[in-house]
């Protein structure tokens, strides 16, 4: 029988750059527990296969599939995880060394649900590396934090589903997965999870090294991208109108506008050049309205076209 504590679970296409990387991070932990790392291939047509041949360790996992996308590759791992812990690892990206005993350390005495983490950001157009810790006014908080306790704060942590560890059976009993999306699903699972759970640890020290500043620029293919991202606002607000007669609505939904505000900015300047980008201002400037934010939607677009132009 496995007596694993720990699942990662790497989602992989075509890294063939970091991957390598990636996999070291995961079986280089300084912890003295059982884990296993799962790597799912999904369909990569680079030299990642090739790469993920050369290690040779029970720890690691390898499932190759057709090409069904980042949030597909997830659920799959998670059928496959065997670990108390499922932590999710973006193949471009990397864990810290103690990344486990942190998340084990933090955990001790208690039987959380999920554990957030702060983690840093290596910027790689910048050349250096960040921490990022949106949750720190809470840093000596003792025991669980949730929405009540945290006026609904909790909220403001990263979206991705990375940088956490989750229960599996919290996972897998309450069906919390990422929707099939093909980009910016993690953000229904983030709500899905942090609503559904008052049992949410918060570790004090930084666990994963997100890269960002290396992605190419969004282009359509396969997926109409501004379709993808009004699937996953609309998702998302499915899960929160299921809290609409509890006490904590009020702040669910007022966090919720203003993470809704970031997500159509971030995501409007990202699709610059795409040749719908307008379809996705009008829906913003649309769907926002609803929370009065519309206005503030339309002069913040126009500063952030204002400053790339210059």
């Amino acid at each position: 029988m496995n007596n694993f504590i720990f699942s990662i679970i790497i989602p992989l296409y075509n890294q063939e750059k970091y991957i390598e990387r990636c996999v070291k991070s995961a079986l280089n932990q300084d912890f003295k527990g059982n884990f296993e790392i799962i790597v799912v291939n999904d369909g990569s047509t680079d030299k990642s296969e090739e790469i993920l041949k050369k290690f040779n360790d029970d720890k690691l996992k390898i499932f190759k599939n057709e090409n069904g996308g980042l949030a597909y590759s997830r659920n799959f791992g998670n059928s496959k995880a065997k670990g108390q812990y499922i932590i999710y690892l973006d193949a471009d990206d990397e864990l810290h060394t103690l990344a486990l005993k942190k998340f084990y350390e933090t955990n001790k005495g208690y039987d959380a649900d999920i554990i957030l983490a702060p983690y840093y950001a290596i910027r790689e157009h910048r050349g250096d590396i960040k921490e990022y810790f949106p949750l720190k006014k809470f840093k000596n908080a003792k025991g669980c934090i949730n929405v009540q306790n945290t006026g609904g704060e909790i909220l403001n942590v990263n979206f991705e589903a990375w940088g956490k560890a989750y229960k599996r059976e919290f996972i897998m009993e309450n069906n919390i997965e990422s929707p099939i999306i093909h980009l910016a699903e993690d953000i229904p699972l983030f709500y899905k999870a942090l609503l559904g759970t008052d049992k949410i640890l918060l570790c004090k020290e930084p666990v994963y090294y997100y890269r960002r500043g290396h992605k190419k620029p969004y282009k359509n293919g396969k997926y109409n991208l501004v379709s993808e991202v009004i699937k996953t606002i609309k998702a998302s607000e499915e899960i929160i109108k299921t809290y609409k007669n509890t006490c904590t609505y009020s702040i669910i939904e007022k966090f919720y506008a203003k993470n809704t505000l970031k997500i159509c900015l971030f995501w409007y300047k990202k699709f610059k050049n795409l040749e719908n980008r307008r379809d996705f201002y009008d829906f913003s400037v649309e769907y926002l309205e609803k929370f009065n934010l519309a206005r503030k939607f339309k002069i913040k677009s126009f500063i952030n076209n204002l400053v790339d132009i210059l």
